[in-house]
């Protein structure tokens, strides 16, 4: 595997997150998950430009609903974003408790499910869900009791689902049936208890193995089916904070990171911090799969 980091933009995020493909304008989009940031991002990898989109509330998730529209999930709601417009589209959801929990990470199925986390408004209390939208805009809960709901992602075959609870760190499996929707037999994947770092944003290969960003350790993880860690990259930052497969062939990973909580001097050592930078693979990713939203 090549180790060479490229970085692709200047644009400096406090809380760079959820980068997506987006195979219609061949670019990846991603969010600033800051207490101060309203904005997504674009950097189109035809001309190497960067865009920022301006935005209504934070987001925390992208995924794709058309090949030319996202959803955009916010801490407490959702938008449909049309790529050529620049117009957004809010939609009124139903079923989740915003006075308590926010949204988090997403995930989206090959039936075009929408999974997505929650987690603590206050992060104190194991109050993080999992939710599930299916043909309609009322949520489905479909676990509970987590501490900060992070990535969503799937087998290849869609019969294992994977889901990071960030706090304290565990990776867990689900069996997962994906003719009905239903995950269960909620299992440890892989425990952080010993590492240095926390799971953070995940991606999988076309070979099925997990691709983890573990955050304060500095590294990207490949993890294979049976949760034996096959790869552990170092990459120039120290709080990588999610990943995904993209370009033309699906083989390079794409990367974001964070400035938040790091000091002037981490900063100045690290000046790939809260910039989004790639990775030249010799692994494939899975395509992305869209979602049923109407506006």
């Amino acid at each position: 595997m090549n180790s060479k980091f490229n970085l692709l933009t200047d644009q400096i995020n406090e809380i760079g997150e959820g980068p997506i493909w987006c195979e219609y304008d061949q670019s990846i989009y991603w969010v600033d998950a800051g207490l101060k940031p309203l904005s997504i991002f674009k950097y189109n990898t035809r001309d190497e430009s960067t865009t920022e989109i301006k935005l209504p509330f934070r987001a925390a998730s992208l995924r794709l609903n058309q090949p030319d529209q996202l959803l955009i999930g916010y801490q407490r709601g959702f938008s449909l974003f049309d790529i050529d417009t620049l117009k957004n589209y809010p939609l009124e959801i139903s079923g989740v408790n915003f006075q308590e929990e926010r949204f988090n990470d997403s995930g989206a199925d090959s039936k075009g499910r929408l999974w997505i986390g929650t987690f603590d408004r206050n992060l104190k209390d194991n109050k993080g869900k999992i939710y599930k939208f299916e043909n309609s805009l009322s949520a489905q809960e479909m676990d509970s009791g987590f501490m900060m709901s992070n990535a969503i992602r799937w087998s290849p075959d869609y019969i294992t689902m994977y889901f990071c609870d960030s706090r304290p760190g565990v990776i867990y499996a689900y069996d997962y049936d994906i003719e009905i929707g239903k995950c269960t037999n909620r299992r440890v994947f892989l425990d952080f208890k010993n590492r240095k770092g926390r799971p953070d944003g995940a991606t999988v290969d076309s070979e099925g193995n997990l691709w983890v960003a573990e955050i304060d350790a500095g590294l990207i993880l490949q993890i294979d089916p049976n949760g034996m860690i096959k790869n552990e990259i170092s990459v120039p930052v120290s709080r990588p904070t999610s990943l995904t497969f993209g370009g033309k062939d699906l083989n390079t990973l794409y990367i974001t990171s964070m400035t938040f909580g790091l000091n002037f001097e981490q900063l100045s050592k690290q000046p790939y911090a809260g910039k989004l930078f790639s990775l030249n693979t010799n692994y494939v990713g899975m395509k992305e799969n869209y979602l049923f939203f109407k506006r």
